[in-house]
């Protein structure tokens, strides 16, 4: 069971975007990091903001994740490799597999394909972001090296009346 990652084209890319703009969004809502009618429009900004040029986007790598023999499309993966003072690093912006081909390896394949293209590319290091209720992602990543680094807290603040 082996993968391929395969870059967008504009199309697949658009297909992206529906997918994507909404998912982080949910994301956002469920994490109690953004309210739910402002969340779509804030992940819109944010796609926007983050690939300013779409697929040109300098530094910027999206692909599909295809199984090698039926050429699924199986889901995507975004990673932008940056220049740092000594080093380069890789981060993924993105990753997901669809719900009906999860928990049959597929993301495990395609983080070690990406490990190998951003290697490829110079990066010495590759990090990513992972909601802290997304056990089921946080027990892959664990399970294949990446290591906590730093925690993002947050407390809800209410204006009190006096």
């Amino acid at each position: 069971m082996k993968v391929l990652l395969i870059a967008m084209n504009e199309e697949s890319f658009s297909d992206y975007l529906q997918i994507a703009i909404p998912s982080y969004a949910k994301d956002n809502i469920d994490s109690g990091r953004w309210e739910e009618s402002e969340a779509l429009e804030r992940s819109r900004k944010a796609h926007e903001s983050l690939l300013p040029e779409g697929l040109a986007t300098i530094n910027n790598y999206l692909f599909n994740v295809i199984e090698n023999e039926s050429k699924e499309n199986l889901g995507y993966i975004w990673v932008k490799v940056e220049d740092n003072i000594h080093a380069k690093s890789a981060f993924i912006y993105d990753i997901e597999i669809f719900e009906q081909y999860r928990r049959k390896g597929y993301a495990k394949f395609a983080l070690g394909r990406i490990e190998q293209v951003v290697a490829d590319l110079g990066a010495t290091s590759l990090g990513l972001h992972v909601f802290n209720h997304n056990s089921a992602a946080i027990g892959l990543y664990n399970s294949i090296g990446y290591q906590t680094v730093s925690h993002n807290m947050q407390k809800p603040i209410r204006a009190t009346v006096t």
